[in-house]
């Protein structure tokens, strides 16, 4: 029975993370997420209850993988510009895998007031941990002389707008769903390989 209900609870979700990523939350409609999911409206109430709470279901998953590509890598013994180069290189898979999840997060931050307040009460604070993980190892390795020094949140900037500018401009240069699959992929590749270089040139001493 656990299961089933897990199944059901994901099934919903899956589909509701579709429909906001397209509509927007004003556009959703739960009687939509519930048709796409299979399942009665009557259900997705007594799973979520209302469209708010879904919604920030979905917003506070999709935030939390994107905070994981900056918090893995750190969890390692790796030196420290290989963190950020692996850090780089997941964030980039990521907005790959999510394209929509850039521009989602702003158009409802900008456009709705309550998804700013539940961002800074609830997201803001596992953002806060993974930049003082970050400040710590960058101290570290200002201390040693290695990188020099850099705002924790300029970095994960720096990271998250070379990367996801790559994916607007692929989505300028190609056309998805219709491209020469070989070229895009080259043309990603290489912004990969390019935005590593960049962020690591910008962090020499």
């Amino acid at each position: 029975m656990e299961l089933k209900n897990a199944n059901t609870e994901q099934l919903i979700l899956d589909a509701a993370e579709k429909i906001f990523l397209d509509k927007g939350f004003s556009g959703a409609k739960t009687t939509d997420i519930a048709n796409a999911a299979g399942v009665n409206h009557a259900l997705l109430h007594y799973y979520f209850h209302t469209k708010e709470n879904l919604f920030n279901k979905v917003f506070e998953n999709k935030a939390d993988l994107l905070l994981m590509t900056f918090k893995t890598s750190f969890d390692t013994d790796l030196p420290f510009l290989e963190k950020i180069r692996i850090t780089i290189e997941s964030h980039f898979d990521f907005i790959g895998v999510n394209p929509k999840i850039p521009m989602f997060i702003l158009r409802e931050v900008v456009s709705n007031k309550e998804k700013r307040d539940f961002i800074i009460e609830k997201i803001f604070p596992r953002a806060y941990s993974v930049l003082e993980q970050l400040r710590k190892s960058i101290d570290e390795e200002v201390g040693k002389g290695t990188i020099s020094p850099v705002e924790p949140i300029d970095l994960m900037m720096n990271i998250a707008s070379l990367n996801v500018l790559s994916y607007v401009a692929a989505q300028v240069y190609f056309n998805f769903g219709n491209e020469n699959t070989d070229e895009l992929n080259k043309f990603l590749s290489q912004r990969k390989k390019n935005n590593v270089e960049v962020i690591l040139k910008s962090l020499k001493p």
